[in-house]
C-alpha cells in the first residue's frame, strides 16, 4: 500500500517560502536535509526527521530543533561518502513513499553540488518511486517511458538524454515536436522547447531523459 508524499529540504535556494508551504497538505510528511531544517522552520512547520551532520548545523537552528520532537537520522560511518541529500533520500525511500518532492536542491553558488542533485534522481526512479526536484519556477524530473507535464503556453521544456542515447521520443503540446527522434547524451536538440497548450506530453522508446520545465515568468 502507497505511503503519504515526503517532501524533503535541502539546504539550497528556497526563495519564496509561501510557495512550498502551498505545496503540502496535512497528510504529507516534512524532512529537512541538514541546513534545510531553517526552511522548514520558517515555514512554521516542524521536520518529522532532519538528516545529516548536525554538527555543520548552524548553532541557533541546532538549539531550535533539538527542542523540538523530531527524529535525527545521521550514519557517522558514512557521512564522508555520501552527502546528507543521498542520505536523506535513501531514508525516504526506506519509508515507502508514494511520491517524493525534493526543494532546495537547485541554485547557489556550487555548479557540482547542483548537478550531482540532479543525478541523484536516480535513486527513487531505481526504486520505482515518483520523485521531482522543485522550485518556484522549475520542476526537473526522469522520464524512460511516458510522463504528462501539466503547464502553459510559453513554459519552456527541455529534455536532455542521461544515457547515450534515448530513442523513439516523440512529444505532443510542444512549439517544436519530436517525431521519433533520438536523443544523444550532450546534444542540444531538446534544449527549450515551448509549451503550446496546457499539457505537453512524452513518450520514450528506450533510454533515460532528463526532463526540465520552466514556467514563464
Amino acid at each position: 500500500m502507497p505511503g503519504r508524499r515526503i517532501f524533503l529540504f535541502a539546504n539550497g535556494d528556497c526563495h519564496d517560502l509561501s510557495f512550498y508551504r502551498q505545496q503540502i497538505n496535512p497528510g504529507d510528511r516534512v524532512i529537512s536535509v541538514n541546513g534545510g531544517s531553517r526552511h522548514v522552520l520558517e515555514m512554521g512547520l516542524r521536520p518529522a526527521a532532519v538528516v545529516g551532520d548536525v554538527d555543520s548545523i548552524d548553532p541557533a537552528l541546532r538549539q531550535k530543533l533539538e527542542q523540538l520532537p523530531l527524529e535525527w537520522i545521521r550514519n557517522p560511518a558514512i557521512d564522508q561518502e555520501q552527502s546528507d541529500l543521498e542520505m536523506a533520500l535513501e531514508y525516504a525511500l526506506s519509508l515507502r513513499p508514494s511520491e517524493l518532492l525534493i526543494c532546495g536542491a537547485l541554485g547557489g553558488t556550487r555548479v557540482d553540488h547542483t548537478l550531482i542533485n540532479l543525478f541523484l534522481l536516480i535513486l527513487p526512479f531505481r526504486a520505482g518511486v515518483p520523485a521531482k526536484i522543485i522550485d518556484e519556477r522549475q520542476t526537473v524530473q526522469l522520464v524512460d517511458r511516458e510522463l504528462v507535464l501539466p503547464g502553459q503556453p510559453g513554459d519552456y521544456l527541455s529534455l536532455f538524454s542521461l544515457t547515450p542515447e534515448t530513442t523513439g521520443v516523440f512529444t505532443k503540446g510542444l512549439k517544436y515536436p519530436l517525431t521519433g527522434e533520438t536523443l544523444y547524451f550532450a546534444s542540444t536538440l531538446g534544449l527549450s522547447n515551448k509549451f503550446v497548450s496546457a499539457q505537453a506530453r512524452v513518450t520514450v522508446a528506450s533510454g533515460l531523459l532528463l526532463a526540465i520545465q520552466v514556467s514563464r515568468p
